[in-house]
């Protein structure tokens, strides 16, 4: 029967285990209720913030042609967000492929190489049945052409080799008169209209992710050695006072986890420590800025640990 009850047991503490694993993956239910952790309310409310957010520039200078995005519009990474008039770079292109495709000058140096060659041979063979037969004056000249073919063919080697960077660099040029989205995201505001000018590096539109969000609470220094990276976090908005009912979004938890653990001590009031957690937010619910009360979960001291030390700041 004991045998029956440590199985039973230790049934039920994966089953709690794995529960709460389930919910820190999506988001959704009550606190952790796994033994052995700890909720620790953070005192400090904190705003939620953007963690993917760009002024999206123009690479070259030039004239705005098109915008194609306007403010709440959404783009994937890579997708296109406006152009720059681009006339001039495209027949810089055609050009430079004209150029890059041109082999007439390649293959006039091999025919001229060819014929030095066969010159030379000739000259060879002529005196090696009779010496004296071409003189030294018309060897050294047969060879002297040779070696000008030979330099001549590798001049043209490179020049197309040159041709062929030129037509890549034109390419780039050109490429880089589109404006496009560096992650996936929201226009949130166009600084540019189409037929503005814009320099090289000025921004055109701002884009973010609100998808993902992030929050940087301090954590005090006496729990600091239990955080870990990974580690489930709560947070619940915080918009009314005290004396007025709440708002729908106050009643609502949303799961998110501890992404990074700043190294060093900061005062903020008392020692802490700088934690990021961050939040998914696929249902826009939440909003950058929106202040929120944060609950960590960490393991709790047990006797057979010990006790957990301390780290503390010292200062210069």
């Amino acid at each position: 029967m004991k045998f029956h009850r440590s199985i039973a047991a230790l049934s039920a503490g994966c089953l709690i285990t794995l529960g709460a694993a389930a919910l820190a993956q999506t988001g959704k239910g009550e606190a952790p209720a796994e033994p052995g952790f700890q909720a620790v309310v953070l005192e400090e409310l904190k705003n939620l913030d953007w963690i993917s957010k760009s002024e999206v520039a123009a690479l070259r200078e030039g004239v705005i042609q098109d915008i194609e995005l306007k403010i709440g519009m959404q783009v994937k990474k890579g997708g296109l967000i406006g152009t720059l008039h681009h006339e001039i770079a495209e027949l810089t292109v055609a050009k430079n492929e004209l150029q890059a495709k041109s082999i007439g000058p390649t293959e006039k140096a091999k025919a001229q190489r060819e014929v030095a060659v066969a010159v030379v041979a000739r000259n060879t063979r002529l005196n090696q049945r009779k010496p004296g037969m071409v003189s030294d004056e018309e060897v050294q000249k047969a060879e002297g052409e040779l070696k000008v073919a030979e330099a001549q063919l590798l001049e043209a080697t490179e020049n197309h080799d040159i041709a062929t960077a030129e037509l890549n660099l034109a390419k780039q040029t050109l490429k880089e008169h589109t404006i496009v989205a560096p992650f996936d995201g929201v226009i949130l505001d166009r600084k540019k209209q189409p037929g503005e000018s814009v320099r090289a590096n000025e921004a055109v539109v701002v884009l973010a992710d609100p998808t993902k969000l992030c929050v940087d609470p301090y954590v005090p220094l006496e729990y600091i050695n239990r955080v870990k990276v990974g580690q489930v976090v709560e947070l619940q908005p915080r918009i009314t006072s005290a004396h007025t009912t709440p708002l729908p979004i106050e009643k609502k938890k949303f799961r998110g986890k501890i992404t990074f653990i700043h190294p060093e001590l900061q005062t903020i009031g008392e020692t802490g420590v700088r934690v990021r957690a961050e939040v998914e937010n696929p249902n826009f619910e939440l909003s950058p800025g929106l202040m929120v009360k944060i609950t960590l979960f960490i393991p709790e001291i047990t006797a057979d640990a010990g006790k957990q030390p301390e780290r503390t700041a010292r200062a210069e």
